[in-house]
Order: C-alpha cells, then sequence, then structure tokens
C-alpha cells in the first residue's frame, strides 16, 4: 500500500506532462496560421502598395489644320455653295475650323472693303 501514492503522483505527473505536451502543440501549430496569415497580408500589402502603371498609350499625332490648299479648296466650295458639313467631310477637318475660316475670310472681306472705301 505504501506505492499507490507513489503510482498516483507518477500519473498526476505523466497526464501533466501529456497536457503539456498537447498544448505545446496545438500553440505551436496555433503559431504557423498565424504566421502564414500574416505573410498573406503581408504580400497583398506588398500588391497593393505597388505603383499600377497604366499601358502606354501613344497619341495620335496632331493634325495640321486648314493648309493652304485645303483653304483655297474650302472657299472654292464655299463660294459653290456647298453646306459647312459637306465642306468639313471632303476636307477631313472639323466643322468648327471650316466655320473659323469663313469668319476669318468675312472679318479680311469687312477690312479690304473698309480700307478701299476710306478716303486718303
Amino acid at each position: 500500500m505504501q506505492l499507490v501514492p507513489y503510482f498516483l503522483i507518477a500519473a498526476g505527473l505523466s497526464s501533466t506532462l501529456a497536457l503539456f505536451l498537447a498544448l505545446k502543440r496545438e500553440m505551436f501549430g496555433h503559431a504557423a496560421r498565424q504566421k502564414r496569415r500574416i505573410e498573406e497580408m503581408v504580400m497583398r500589402l506588398d500588391e497593393a502598395a505597388r505603383p499600377v502603371v497604366p499601358p502606354f498609350v501613344i497619341p495620335a499625332p496632331l493634325r495640321a489644320g486648314l493648309n493652304l490648299n485645303k483653304r483655297v479648296h474650302a472657299m472654292r466650295m464655299l463660294r459653290r455653295g456647298e453646306d459647312v458639313s459637306h465642306i468639313a467631310a471632303a476636307l477631313g477637318v472639323p466643322r468648327k475650323e471650316v466655320e473659323l475660316l469663313i469668319r476669318v475670310q468675312a472679318i479680311g472681306k469687312a477690312r479690304a472693303a473698309s480700307a478701299g472705301s476710306a478716303p486718303d
């Protein structure tokens, strides 16, 4: 009978050791999962912090507006009674440029008329 307390103490110590080892294994597993989660978060943060480079777009070259040939052609078409939209489409220029050309020509005619009628 004197050995029973020793067996109980040994059983208690061994069960405590088993619980301690199970706890340690669970803590290591939990730490490994947390480490993986942290690494995933760091990777996502790195991806989000990386600047997004938009695709390189080469802008279309600017067209020369109405050159002298197009101006002459536009004025001929205008004198023939062509519509401004038709002139713009035929010459491949915006309608606003044709309208501007008409205004400039009108201003030029008005100045020429006023200069020709002014007394010297």
